[in-house]
């Protein structure tokens, strides 16, 4: 398994297919549990980066 080539792969499928890939059947659209725990943190990794930062971190952290 190639890490960076997956995240690629991921990166053009998207946050939505992957999870939807990841859900229905691992094995069958992205390959074994290598690429299930790979796609576990990937989506992990998506969702921190959209969740809204806080208002007084942003304000803490300009500072």
């Amino acid at each position: 398994m190639d890490r960076q080539r997956t995240l690629d792969y991921f990166e053009r499928l998207g946050r939505d297919k992957v999870r939807l890939y990841s859900a229905i059947d691992c094995d069958r659209y992205l390959g074994g549990w290598q690429v299930r725990e790979l796609a576990d943190q990937w989506l992990a990794e998506k969702a921190a980066e959209e969740r809204p930062v806080p208002l007084w971190r942003r304000i803490v952290r300009r500072r």
